[in-house]
């Protein structure tokens, strides 16, 4: 907003002075006062522009962002914007998609608006209720191989189960949602009602069928005992052979073998082997054990198990142990364990990637999700490659692109003024590596200080990032403008490139009114982005004090009860007491949690090791007892409650020693605010390294839900650290 003030200039001579840098909006005069507001947006590489017309004419009284008005009690959106669910048992029930980063997967898609083509997956199984409201529309005629003239209606449950894992509709306001939101569901019943069981003449035949009805992706979450002889093993690595050939994704549970071995079909080849893990990513009691596991999946357990879709017509079959019925006013759903439940999660995985990108072969597919798995500390004979990851798997099938954070690097000064620095990221959402070249042209005003010469070369992936720290110095330059531009060629593997600028610029002016330069310019990012709140600091009232060394921690007791939570109120846990460590970080205690292990070496969230549930300030190498540190709570109002780091070293091993000054604010309804008064600046040792080391953000419900705010390691670089005289607000429903 440029505010233009009539008695003390020419507003005519303003505005066509400001034109020359940008587009005029808006404009309305103020009622009561006389003055001019017009909205002006910047146009690219032109800011700067704006800026001079405000110092060289009388007129404009001063520039500042547009801001937004809110609603009342409506809080700014935050660094990580969530993607939300309103199915009634998401965020309650589903663990094991959460624990596989689907919200996150489906947030890339929405964002980057990626492709998405229907894919068709068969479920060999026991049928499907084709009268499930959270299956609507995305289930095919299907095959019934005990009567071929009616449809294959699921009387038994586990049919009906695996898809839902797999189709369920997101978003309709009831059940639960599924995994693969592009999917037509291909229903072959080879399962009777009775048992749950079939004959193997009917498999081999069902595979063959699903390859040749087009499917793109097999789930087959059964087992086929060991016993059978080597000539019916062979006839049905024939039928895997034959689906495989014509391109089908075959995905198989591993079985319940109770730590016995893996069981047919998941043993066959070209069929992906899915392994079980709990919510604590453990290997449950019914898992299989063998080198032929691929990947591992939710499979849940009595206490945890995972909840789909459930026939009407088989009720009663949902009871037994660790079984349970679920009704959410308009359709059934039931919540069980086992290695059935794992796969469709993998499949659902598969058929995401395959929407993005039909190309992809099934080796690919296979290789891709394996790839990108996490490690959950587990030898391959329990987990395969480990824990599924969707995200990181729709990653890497993303096109390259760069994004640079700032957009723009610069400032408006005045004569005189001391250099300075700023250091911009540059970052891909893809995890395919792409070549980056990066071209400068001299100036004797900046210097790129993390660079030698005048060009660079490297490697960009997401989460490897490369950082440029440019030094400005304006103290010799007369008034004026000065540009540059950091030229960038990005080159993919199919040798398509992709090419940005990062502008460079300071403008010196003489000036005396009130200017805002950096909130006018919002070009060059290929990511959403969310304004930050306003920057507040609590004043400490009674404040108790804590004698904190290296690595050391002290439990307090909070004042309320406090919940930290996710989407979905009735996923929370509710604390009455937080553990304060010295390096950064507030823990809550779980029962099944443990200490940190390393508590002064910061990692990236999600995090599946103690601190499970926390939130991190400023997690870093720190010690208090270096220097004149300080760590203390206290309670400025009755809903709130801070903890107050102030002046804290970094610990002695820290190679660019710094001090920090922030505080934790804990409010009494679940939300969060970190303030940070004084942090260190983003300085680029290198091309790859950023300092300080530091992780931010929120992690509840033992790493189920978490917001990442910033994360630099040796190693990985998410975001960037906050600055000085920021605030960050987290929302309970923003930990997602």
């Amino acid at each position: 907003i440029v505010v233009l003030d009539p008695a003390a200039g020419d507003v005519t001579a303003a505005t066509a002075q400001l034109a020359a840098g940008g587009e005029l909006v808006d404009q309305v005069t103020a009622c009561g006062s006389g003055t001019v507001l017009q909205v002006w947006r910047a146009s690219a590489g032109q800011p700067a522009a704006i800026a001079v017309a405000a110092a060289v004419n009388p007129a404009v009284r001063s520039i500042e962002p547009n801001w937004i008005v809110r609603a009342a009690g409506d809080a700014p959106a935050i660094p990580e914007i969530p993607f939300t669910f309103d199915d009634y048992y998401y965020a309650s029930h589903q663990w094991p998609s959460q624990r596989s980063s689907f919200a996150r997967a489906w947030q890339l898609a929405q964002d980057f608006k990626l492709p998405a083509n229907k894919v068709r997956v068969a479920v060999i199984d026991s049928g499907v209720d084709f009268d499930h409201p959270d299956l609507a529309g995305r289930l095919l005629d299907g095959i019934n191989y005990f009567d071929r003239d009616i449809l294959p209606a699921d009387g038994f449950g586990h049919g009906t189960h695996v898809t839902g894992v797999i189709a369920a509709i997101a978003n309709n306001s009831q059940g639960i949602a599924g995994g693969a939101p592009n999917v037509e569901i291909d229903p072959l019943k080879m399962l009777n009602d009775t048992a749950g069981s079939g004959s193997l003449t009917n498999l081999v035949q069902a595979i063959c069928d699903a390859a040749d009805r087009g499917a793109d992706v097999i789930n087959m979450s059964l087992e086929v005992p060991a016993s059978i002889s080597i000539s019916l093993i062979q006839e049905m690595q024939a039928a895997a052979d034959y689906a495989y050939g014509k391109g089908a994704v075959l995905v198989a549970a591993g079985g319940n073998s109770s730590g016995q071995q893996v069981l047919l079909p998941a043993r066959l080849n070209n069929v992906i082997a899915v392994a079980a893990l709990t919510v604590d990513n453990t290997r449950p009691s019914y898992g299989p054990i063998g080198t032929q596991l691929d990947i591992a999946a939710g499979g849940g357990d009595t206490i945890n198990p995972v909840i789909s879709t459930w026939p009407s017509s088989a009720i009663s079959k949902c009871a037994g142990t660790g079984r349970q019925l679920y009704f959410d006013g308009s359709a059934y759903y039931c919540a069980e364990a086992g290695t059935s439940m794992a796969a469709p999660h993998v499949a659902a995985a598969a058929a995401l990637l395959l929407s993005v990108q039909p190309d992809l072969s099934n080796s690919m597919v296979e290789s891709i999700l394996e790839e990108t798995a996490r490690d959950v500390g587990l030898p391959a004979t329990q987990a395969g490659a480990g824990l599924l990851d969707a995200e990181a798997a729709l990653r890497r099938v993303m096109r390259s692109s760069l994004d640079v954070r700032p957009a723009l690097a610069g400032a408006l000064v005045a004569p005189g003024a001391a250099p300075f620095t700023t250091t911009v990221a540059i970052n891909s959402p893809s995890l395919a590596p792409m070549s980056v070249v990066g071209m400068m042209a001299p100036a004797d005003w900046f210097e790129v200080v993390n660079v030698a010469g005048t060009a660079f070369t490297s490697t960009l992936t997401n989460g490897a990032p490369l950082y440029l720290t440019v030094a400005i110095s304006p103290t010799n330059l007369v008034t004026g403008t000065y540009t540059s531009t950091v030229a960038l060629t990005g080159t993919r593997s199919d040798l398509s490139k992709v090419e940005m600028g990062v502008p460079l610029f300071v403008t010196v002016a003489d000036f005396n009114q009130a200017l805002y330069l950096p909130a006018i310019v919002n070009d060059g990012s290929t990511q959403p982005s969310a304004p930050l709140v306003p920057y507040e600091w609590e004043t400490p009232v009674d404040p108790v004090t804590y004698t904190l060394g290296s690595a050391d921690w002290v439990t307090v007791t909070l004042p309320f009860v406090f919940p930290l939570t996710g989407q979905d109120s009735s996923a929370a846990s509710y604390y009455s007491d937080a553990v304060l460590y010295a390096d950064g970080f507030v823990a809550f205690p779980r029962a099944a949690g443990g200490t940190v292990a390393d508590p002064s070496t910061n990692q990236c969230l999600p995090l599946f090791e103690a601190p499970t549930q926390a939130i991190f300030g400023w997690w870093a190498d720190l010690d208090p007892s270096l220097g004149d540190g300080e760590v203390s709570t206290f309670q400025p109002t009755t809903d709130k409650f801070v903890i107050q780091y102030k002046d804290v070293s970094s610990g002695a091993g820290v190679s660019e020693p710094y001090s920090v000054t922030f505080q934790i604010v804990l409010y009494a309804n679940g939300n969060i605010r970190l303030n940070y008064q004084d942090v260190p600046p983003r300085v680029a040792q290198s091309l790859w390294e950023l300092t300080p080391e530091v992780t931010v953000g929120v992690q509840a419900n033992n790493g189920l839900f978490h917001n990442q705010v910033s994360c630099v390691t040796l190693t990985d670089g998410f975001g960037l650290p906050p600055e000085s005289n920021q605030s960050i607000l987290f929302e309970r429903g923003d930990i997602y």
